[in-house]
């Protein structure tokens, strides 16, 4: 049976990057460039109707998205720092 290794504090430090960098891409500042993105991509399915038919609703959710994502981010990076000074 194989076990799950402990991540270090460089390890949780880089994956709590990665998500704020990830989650930078759904910004509500790049909102008009995320929503044009999306539209294009979803052009010509029940996906991309619903995108064009509710572009409120659409904002709201890749605001959600964005603050989710940002929160995890930091909440990984403040562990890996917490981590760090525990373990000296």
């Amino acid at each position: 049976m194989k076990q799950c290794d402990i991540p270090t504090s460089s390890q949780l430090e880089k994956r709590g990057m990665v998500w704020v960098i990830g989650a930078f891409v759904f910004c509500p500042c790049h909102l008009p460039i995320t929503l044009s993105v999306l539209a294009m991509l979803l052009g010509g399915t029940a996906t991309g109707l619903a995108l064009r038919a509710h572009p409120f609703m659409a904002g709201t959710i890749v605001t959600t998205l964005w603050v989710a994502g940002t929160w995890r981010g930091l909440a990984l990076v403040r562990s890996a720092q917490k981590y760090a000074a525990s373990n000296g």
